[in-house]
C-alpha cells in the first residue's frame, strides 16, 4: 500500500464506526430504560421477543428492533429465542433515581439536543446548546432547571446519586479531627454537609450558596435534626466576600463550572476568609496533568461549556494547586474519591 492510499478494512475502520453508531446505541439504552425493560428482564429472566413486546405494550415490530440493538450493544444476551441481562445491563435494573440508572435520563432529557450545538460552542465559547434547546432566560443551566420541574428532578436526582457516593468516601478519607468550623462553598442541598457533620460531630459547617438554594438546604438540615451544627447563607460567590471565622474551606463539584479566572477569585476569595493554618479541599472530577484524559474529564468539559455555564471545564489538578499556591495556599495532597472524582488538599500559609 502507497503512503497515498487510505487503509478501508474493516479493521482499520471499526474504532470509527464505534464512534459513528455511539448516538444510536445510546438511544437504544435509554429507550430500553424508559420501558423498563432491564427491570422487566430482572424479574422475569428468559422471556421471549412477543413476551417482552407484551409485556412492554409494544407490537412485536418495535420490539424486535430494540432487542436487536440491546443484544448487538452488549446490554442483553440471547439464548435461542429467549433474553437476559448482562453484566452491563443488571445494574439498570435496580433504583432507578441513583446510579447508575440517572444517568441515563439526564443524558437523554438535558443533555442530549443541547450537544448538538458542540461545534458552535467551541467557536462562540458560550454555551449556544444551552441557548437553542433549553427554555429560559438565565446564563445557565442551573438558572433554566428552576423554570422547569421535570429536568430539575432528573438533574437532581442524577448530581444527588454522585454527590451522595462522593460524600460517603470523603468522610472516611478526609481527616476532620482538628477542623473547628468548615466552609462549605456551593454546597447546595447539603449532601456534603450533613454526611461530614454526622461523621464529626464537633464540627461547625456553613453552607455559601445562592438564597433560593440555601432556603432548601435549611429545610433539608432542619429535618435531620442538625440545625445546631449546620447552617446555610444565601450569598453570590462571585460579587460578595466568603463569611470569615472558618478554618476549613471546601469547594465541592463547584470550581470545574467556572472559567479560569473566575477560580482564582473564588480561590483567592478563599484565602482571604481564613488565617494562617486553616485548611482547602477542592473536590472535582480527574483530569490528568498531561490532559489526555479520562473519558469523563472529556465528556463533562464538553457539558460544562456546551450547557452548564459555557465557560468551565474539567481542570487538572495541577492547575488547582497552581491557583491555590498564588493566594497562600500549600498544596498538601491528592485523594481519589467517588466516581473518577479527587480531592485536592493544601493548607493556608
Amino acid at each position: 500500500m502507497s503512503d497515498t492510499q487510505i487503509d478501508t478494512s474493516t479493521n482499520s475502520i471499526e474504532p470509527l464506526r464505534e464512534l459513528f453508531y455511539g448516538h444510536y446505541r445510546f438511544q437504544y439504552l435509554s429507550a430500553a430504560c424508559q420501558f423498563g425493560l432491564f427491570e422487566l428482564l430482572g424479574r422475569e429472566p428468559g422471556i421471549t421477543r412477543k413476551e417482552v413486546a407484551e409485556r412492554l405494550g409494544i407490537q412485536e415490530q418495535p420490539a424486535r428492533i430494540l432487542l436487536l440493538g440491546c443484544t448487538s450493544a452488549g446490554l442483553l444476551r440471547k439464548e435461542e429465542d429467549r433474553y437476559f441481562n448482562t453484566p452491563v445491563s443488571e445494574p439498570l435494573a435496580g433504583k432507578l433515581d441513583d446510579i447508575p440508572a440517572a444517568f441515563v435520563p439526564w443524558e437523554q432529557q438535558i443533555n442530549y439536543r443541547p450537544m448538538f450545538w458542540f461545534y458552535e460552542s467551541l467557536k462562540e465559547y458560550s454555551n449556544v446548546g444551552l441557548q437553542r434547546e433549553i427554555p429560559g432566560a438565565s446564563p445557565t443551566l442551573y438558572g433554566r432547571l428552576a423554570e422547569d420541574p421535570a429536568k430539575e428532578t432528573v438533574f437532581h436526582n442524577m448530581m444527588g446519586s454522585v454527590s451522595r457516593v462522593m460524600a460517603e468516601e470523603l468522610v472516611d478519607r478526609l481527616d476532620l479531627s482538628k477542623v473547628t468550623h468548615l466552609l462549605d462553598i456551593g454546597g447546595g442541598t447539603a449532601v456534603n454537609a450533613t454526611h461530614l457533620a454526622r461523621r464529626w460531630p464537633h464540627l461547625q459547617i456553613t453552607i455559601a450558596d445562592l438564597p433560593t438554594v440555601a432556603e432548601r438546604a435549611n429545610e433539608k438540615i432542619a429535618s435531620l435534626g442538625l440545625s445546631d451544627r449546620v447552617r446555610a447563607v444565601g450569598l453570590d460567590v462571585f460579587k460578595d466576600e466568603f463569611p470569615k471565622g472558618c478554618d476549613a474551606v471546601l469547594f465541592g463539584h463547584f470550581l470545574e463550572i467556572w472559567s479560569i479566572e473566575r477560580n482564582r477569585e473564588l480561590i483567592a476569595k478563599a484565602a482571604r476568609a481564613v488565617e494562617s493554618g486553616a485548611s482547602l479541599f477542592v473536590a472535582t472530577p480527574e483530569a490528568y496533568d498531561d490532559e489526555t484524559g479520562p473519558d469523563v474529564a472529556a465528556a463533562l468539559s464538553a457539558y460544562f461549556l456546551t450547557i452548564a455555564s459555557g465557560e468551565g471545564m474539567v481542570y487538572t489538578m495541577r492547575e488547582y494547586e497552581e491557583w491555590a499556591s498564588e493566594v497562600g495556599f500549600e498544596a498538601t495532597g491528592r485523594l481519589s474519591v467517588g466516581i473518577g472524582d479527587a480531592v485536592i488538599t493544601g493548607v493556608k500559609r
